[in-house]
């Protein structure tokens, strides 16, 4: 999954188109991405780590002559693109694809049936939308397949549709001169550009921006059953976005506090202090402590303690991790730091935002064991990753350290033993669907989990 940009420009300001590109990148990089590619009319740029600024992306539009500066599309990612084809066409996907094993038997799949799946879907969609005119059937193609968004450029103009269920959240915008069009993963872009007017990319929503006619909707399939991406909540949208009129700040608050208050209520919790960590999880700490409060009055309201390992003058955080780690290997030293005088013999509780393989897990617990804290509960905010497509990754399976559990355990009881016995914690408290969707405040019928997870709660509810 990915941060996703498309940006049409009416005007001959090249800075301006430029100004649009790089804030808007920059503004998407929270979601700690790597990984990122411009691409303005023919020009394609792309690389690992820090994101170019402006001088460098103006000098390479210069030594471009033969770009007209109009239309471009910009990706971020947390790792490289898992489809060869990314370096041979214009397209970018914010989601993943379903159903694509029986691909290459498409009557439309021509020479693309040996290709790589975006490869096989890009040209799919192409024969459909561009060469047979079917918007309506290209779409239905797409929802067939994609869970997500997919933003394709070609010959100048600029497509991208929103898969009916609504998974992740797209939006559009224009100023009032008509004069820029974006399409963005999120609408957190309000905040550099407070002039233009956002709104939601509706579920099954075809748009087109081009020069010529500007942004337009050139289709809307009808919505079945909303399933959204519960991961935009906890961590991949930006705190200040908004989804279906939801905060996520407010939404980041609230699942704290329903958490806290079914673990005070019917687990065998104790902890005297909770603290986020990495950053991301502090709204839910925030909303966990205030209403943990409510059961043991003298519950300390702090702050994050442990200071992530990640390097806050680069907000690219996973390549920023890379950097953390090659200080542990070369010499000793991690970026972690803990306040001793805070929490030394105290029952800490340790809230994260998901656990995957659970190496910085483990390493917090070890940094808090050696200051001394009585004991480590870890309370994760999300449920139980098993799938990489959960949190964004296309990671193997089994290096997530819940997916060895499959069909091993049938309750959040058992599970949070096991894991704990490998994390070296006291406890461990994963969220359970259910308690997320209360705290997301969205049924949990309109949100996706992978089926075992979707079924894994506590028994004590």
């Amino acid at each position: 999954m990915a941060g996703i940009f498309a940006i049409a420009n009416y005007t001959t300001d090249r800075e301006t188109l430029i100004s649009y590109f790089i804030n808007s990148l920059q503004m998407l990089q929270h979601r700690g991405k790597a990984y990122w590619k411009i691409i303005i009319d023919n020009l394609v740029s792309s690389g690992i780590g820090p994101f170019p600024g402006d001088t460098s992306i103006l000098k390479l539009v210069d030594n471009n002559s033969n770009l007209q500066h109009m239309v471009g599309l910009g990706y971020l990612s947390k790792r490289t693109p898992r489809f060869k084809s990314m370096n041979k066409i214009n397209v970018i996907l914010d989601g993943f694809f379903v159903d694509i094993e029986k691909l290459h038997l498409h009557p439309l799949i021509g020479n693309a049936s040996s290709a790589d799946s975006l490869y096989k879907i890009y040209c799919i969609f192409k024969k459909l939308l561009i060469d047979k005119e079917n918007p309506e059937k290209a779409c239905e193609f797409l929802d067939r397949h994609l869970r997500g968004n997919l933003t394709m450029m070609y010959d100048g103009k600029a497509y991208s549709y929103r898969d009916s269920t609504g998974f992740k959240p797209l939006v559009s915008a224009a100023d009032k001169n008509k004069s820029i069009s974006i399409i963005a993963s999120e609408n957190s872009l309000r905040i550099p550009f407070p002039k233009m007017n956002f709104q939601d990319v509706g579920p099954g929503e075809l748009i087109k921006m081009d020069t010529e006619i500007g942004q337009e909707k050139i289709l809307s399939l009808p919505t079945t059953r909303t399933m959204i991406d519960p991961f935009e909540f906890i961590r991949e949208s930006h705190v200040t976005a908004t989804i279906g009129g939801k905060g996520i700040y407010e939404v980041r608050k609230r699942i704290g506090k329903v958490q806290a208050d079914f673990l005070s209520r019917y687990t065998d919790i104790d902890i005297e202090a909770a603290y986020a960590e990495p950053d991301y999880p502090r709204p839910m700490t925030l909303g966990f402590s205030a209403e943990y409060r409510n059961h043991l009055p003298k519950f300390d309201l702090g702050e994050a303690i442990i200071n992530d390992r990640y390097d806050d003058s680069d907000r690219m955080i996973d390549f920023s991790e890379n950097i953390s780690k090659n200080k542990m290997i070369t010499s000793g030293k991690s970026l972690k730091y803990i306040l001793k005088h805070k929490i030394s013999q105290k029952k800490i509780g340790l809230i994260q935002g998901t656990i995957q393989t659970g190496i910085t897990t483990k390493e917090s617990i070890y940094y808090l064991r050696r200051v001394g804290v009585g004991s480590v509960s870890v309370i994760v905010s999300y449920v139980p990753t098993v799938d990489g497509r959960q949190v964004g990754l296309y990671t193997q399976n089994r290096e997530l350290i819940a997916h060895k559990y499959i069909g091993q355990v049938a309750s959040l009881e058992e599970l949070n033993i096991r894991i704990s016995k490998e994390l070296g914690a006291d406890k461990v408290f994963y969220n359970s669907p259910s308690i997320l969707s209360k705290g997301i405040g969205v049924s949990e019928y309109n949100l996706w989990f992978p089926e075992w997870v979707r079924f894994l709660e506590y028994d004590k509810r």
